[in-house]
């Protein structure tokens, strides 16, 4: 009962947890203040944690108690959660009757099956509070701007269409990622969003289109891709087509938004006062680069401790605060080699970038040897698609640890996968060589 009550309230409690989040980019001594907050938030977090079943036997196995775990460091102590165990715990506690008024969400199964997970209506509440959060540290007024969208299953018009929004407050419009382009270009133009968000893919061939077509479509104050990492040749594109208010705020469904990159910031800021981020090596010892691990602060009912989320990250350490300056998503896989070294996207990333022939891409490995590249060309290019082969040929050859043999694929646009994301690299080949 309590339950059905307060799913019924989630506006109300995203109201007070936004006035209790840090709304401003934080800089200097304000880390000081925000991880005090992460440590206060943290103590509770693992009291709350060794009452359930599930937490407290992995912290009995590692032989911790909730006083051991002070600062984000001491999570090192238990080990990692990883995405099965995830899922075997979430569809087990789904089967449970107490759970019947929670939100039951699922991931896109970007990295493998679906995902279910499971929210209280307070971390519901929490989870919005902290994407309102980001607008607001990039300077948005979700209050009194207006936002756009692309349509979930639950949105199906644009406009002012409640009470509040009647008054200009909480304006929401929708964007139909399903019309052809020029209706969507028509959608944007009319609406005038001050804040454009959307899945990267979506976004990419709405701008791919724009370019192609010099159709001019309105800049919004702000914007962010979705879904997925967005590599250099994709910033690239939208900041052109979209304008400098580019937003990167990394997260994921399970854990919620948890650091940023403002515009054209070289690195993302963790939100302390909601997250410890930590990065681990191949043995699970702290670094400052390999795995990314979250603890959302705020998740104490089904609790995230020491997630593994499938993602890298390179990171420094600057006067105490952790800033990562690097990330490779879990949508991009590696080049494998039958030595069993890799290459990751970030020894690659510096040829996109600079590719300017090139405004979409996507490698696929299908053995130890040979690559194939799938290649759209800038309308601007002026150079022939052979000149464009030999150049890549060579700068990834050189970055590569082994020579590859790499074909070229071309067409005029590069189809997402079919959960609607696009990978950039898809490695066919496992650890053995098999496909």
């Amino acid at each position: 009962m309590l339950d059905k009550l307060q799913k019924k309230m989630v506006n109300v409690f995203l109201f007070f947890d936004l006035m209790k989040l840090n709304r401003k980019y934080p800089k200097g001594d304000d880390y000081i203040r925000l991880k005090k907050i992460q440590e206060k938030r943290l103590h509770k977090l693992m009291k709350k944690a060794y009452q359930i079943p599930f937490y407290r036997e992995r912290f009995d196995r590692a032989g911790v108690k909730p006083e051991d775990i002070r600062t984000a460091e001491d999570l090192v102590k238990l080990p990692p959660l990883t995405k099965d165990e995830l899922r075997a715990w979430m569809n087990e506690e789904a089967e449970k009757p107490k759970y019947k008024d929670w939100f039951h969400d699922t991931t896109s199964g970007s990295s493998g099956k679906p995902l279910m997970l499971l929210y209280s209506p307070k971390e519901k509440a929490f989870m919005m509070a902290d994407w309102f959060r980001v607008m607001r540290m990039a300077g948005y007024n979700p209050f009194r701007g207006k936002t756009m969208s692309r349509k979930s299953a639950h949105s199906t018009s644009a406009g002012a269409d409640t009470f509040l929004q009647k008054f200009g407050i909480l304006r929401r419009g929708f964007l139909n990622q399903y019309a052809p382009e020029e209706d969507m270009i028509k959608q944007v133009n009319e609406y005038k969003p001050d804040f454009l968000y959307m899945n990267k893919t979506e976004l990419m061939r709405l701008c791919l289109y724009c370019k192609e077509n010099h159709s001019d479509i309105w800049q919004p104050k702000f914007f962010c891709a979705s879904g997925e990492m967005t590599d250099p040749a994709a910033r690239k594109l939208f900041k052109e087509i979209l304008g400098d208010g580019i937003i990167d705020a990394y997260g994921s469904a399970e854990t919620g938004s948890c650091m940023l990159k403002l515009f054209d910031s070289p690195e993302h800021i963790i939100h302390y006062d909601a997250y410890v981020i930590n990065i681990y090596d191949e043995n699970d010892r702290l670094a400052d680069a390999g795995s990314v691990v979250i603890t959302p602060l705020f998740k104490t009912d089904i609790p995230l401790i020491n997630y593994k989320i499938g993602d890298k990250a390179i990171s420094e350490v600057r006067d105490g605060v952790r800033y990562v300056t690097s990330l490779q998503g879990r949508m991009n896989d590696f080049f494998r080699y039958d030595t069993g070294e890799v290459t990751t996207f970030f020894e690659i990333a510096p040829i996109i970038a600079h590719c300017e022939d090139v405004v979409q891409i996507r490698f696929v490995q299908d053995s130890y040897t040979h690559i194939v590249v799938q290649c759209v060309q800038s309308k601007e290019s002026l150079k022939t698609l052979e000149q464009i082969e030999k150049e890549l040929d060579e700068a990834l050859n050189k970055k590569f640890k082994h020579h590859m043999d790499i074909d070229f694929e071309w067409s005029n646009s590069i189809p997402p996968d079919s959960n609607g994301k696009l990978r950039m690299i898809v490695c066919k080949v496992d650890e053995n060589g098999k496909k």
